[in-house]
């Protein structure tokens, strides 16, 4: 600020309750350009929202406009006639200050006679800028455990899923509810704390589940058929389902894939609640990587095993489309995104061909990209190459008997490590017993075949993997598609061979234990970690 004159801006504010007492913007403004010129301060606009709440979510064009006009140095000073004209919500109020002083931008209440921009208000604002953040601070972490004992308890937090409602019939403001809900008006089917499932959106997340688990349909596809289903309301007009919409910003619409994509991702379906928290760098976690799930109070729409079917399917289909160009449905590759050529390194393609005969070919020999020697390839020869190749790991009951066994210590020892830390904080236990089953808590994760699962239920994939492999004849290609990417990272082949293979993290200790005690085994493995080959 060079200038002695500052350039000023004012802002104004009328709820609809001021207006009908009367209360006049006038008045502010009338205010306002006095106080500018008793300062000696250029006064130029004065923004104006009215009819609009000062409370902290409230939707302010004006005000939102006067932020960003204050990022872009457009004036050195704002001033309001009352302070609850700009904000009636302390952790509002603190944020917009903070936010001025750090644009270099200072702030002045006609009515509170507070002026920050002389030095002892400057002063005060870096206080309260101080202060702020210690109030939002601590203010986020009282929120976080609010949420936290909301999802223990079983209560969703935020808004409710598509497919839900409070059930709050005789008042119902679900953008859902008047003319699309039969029970609309009706008495309550709920108490408005825990959610029911809607009589007409409920039906369209089931029927999303159930095509999408049997493999055949995308996501496209399910969104084009849900939106051509008639429905008919009593009255005998005809309507279609759609979304819920956000109120104030679009209406409920045609329901989209993309929305169907999310949809199939919410464990909620399934009857749970998730917290997602928040990762290191204060981040809001996705779907995909919740931070905890709790037992929901709330009726489930799926059952469980659908809802982990099709978190399978999910990851199945990343690497294999469901839909051909012309409309057919894909035949699926089990090794489709896994395999690659062992001379060039390019990915291998599934491709058919007479007699339906499936094949694998160099993706650099179809681009022709490179002039690599390696031939198409008998896609079942090398599939049972791979198959056999995984049973000589997996058909070994000590393996999985060991595995439980180091699961159930692990567990055991952080129950133990769980309870000694809190009887310690709470000076009720030496240091040094504490010390002694932190010790053990340490070394029972250090277990080989359980350090590397991360979020992976080994011992549950173990048992499914073992089953896929005896039972592989009677899979679906699907179904073996799913069993190799449960236990592979990537398939390398030469010529007709399989001659190398990386398995996922979580399994690269069991792979390295029982190579070196099965000499007989014709396949080297990749060390994902270090790059090395057997």
């Amino acid at each position: 600020m060079e200038s002695t004159t500052l350039r000023a801006v004012g802002y104004r504010r009328v709820s609809m309750r001021d207006q009908v007492d009367g209360f006049s913007l006038d008045a502010q403004e009338n205010n306002i350009r006095k106080f500018a010129a008793s300062k000696g301060w250029e006064l130029g606009e004065i923004y104006i929202d009215a009819g609009i709440s000062a409370k902290k979510d409230s939707h302010r064009p004006s005000l939102e406009r006067l932020m960003k006009d204050a990022e872009a140095d457009k004036f050195d000073v704002v001033i309001v006639d009352k302070i609850d004209r700009f904000y009636r919500h302390l952790t509002g109020l603190l944020t917009a200050l903070d936010k001025l002083h750090g644009f270099d931008v200072s702030f002045a209440s006609v009515q509170e006679q507070m002026d920050f921009t002389t030095p002892w208000g400057k002063l005060t604002l870096t206080m309260l800028g101080m202060l702020a953040e210690i109030y939002i601070d601590n203010l986020r972490q009282e929120t976080r455990k609010g949420k936290v004992q909301r999802a223990r308890d079983g209560y969703s937090n935020g808004n409710l899923p598509f497919g839900y409602c409070k059930g709050t019939c005789s008042t119902c403001k679900d953008p859902n509810g008047s003319g699309y809900c039969p029970n609309f008006g009706n008495p309550d089917i709920g108490d408005g704390n825990i959610a029911v499932p809607h009589p007409i959106d409920s039906q369209a997340v089931k029927l999303i589940f159930a095509r999408y688990a049997t493999g055949n349909y995308s996501t496209a596809i399910i969104a084009q058929d849900l939106n051509s289903i008639e429905l008919r309301k009593g009255d005998g007009t005809l309507f279609h389902y759609q979304t819920k919409g956000v109120p104030g910003k679009f209406e409920p619409g045609p329901i989209s894939k993309d929305a169907i994509r999310d949809m199939l991702q919410r464990v909620f379906y399934a009857g749970k609640i998730s917290y997602y928290g928040r990762d290191d760098k204060g981040l809001r976690r996705d779907r995909s990587n919740t931070l905890e799930t709790y037992p929901g109070k709330h009726a489930a729409l799926v059952d469980e095993s659908m809802f982990t079917q099709v978190q399978e399917l999910k990851k199945v289909f990343v690497t294999n489309p469901r839909i051909n160009s012309n409309g057919t449905i894909a035949r699926v590759s089990p090794l489709g995104g896994l395999i690659r050529c062992g001379y060039c390194g390019a990915p291998m393609r599934g491709v058919s061909g007479g007699m339906k005969t499936r094949y694998y070919r160099d993706a650099s020999r179809i681009e022709k990209t490179c002039d690599c020697p390696q031939n198409i390839i008998n896609a079942e020869n090398i599939e049972t190459q791979v198959k056999d190749f995984l049973i000589e790991i997996f058909d070994n009951p000590e393996v999985l008997q060991t595995i439980e066994l180091a699961a159930n210590q692990k567990q055991i020892a952080e129950l133990r490590f769980e309870r000694a830390r809190d009887l310690y904080l709470a000076g009720e236990l030496p240091r040094d017993t504490y010390d002694i089953e932190k010790q053990n808590y340490e070394q029972a994760c250090q277990n080989e075949y359980l350090q590397n699962a991360e979020n992976t239920d080994i011992i549950s994939v173990l048992k499914k993997t073992n089953q896929g492999l005896v039972d592989w004849l009677n899979l679906s290609l699907l179904e073996r598609k799913a069993v190799f990417l449960q236990i592979l990272e990537t398939v390398y082949v030469r010529d007709k061979a399989c001659v190398a293979i990386q398995p996922n993290v979580a399994f690269y200790s069991l792979f390295e234990r029982e190579l070196v005690k099965n000499k007989s085994a014709s396949n080297s493995v990749l060390d994902p970690r270090r790059g090395r080959q057997w």
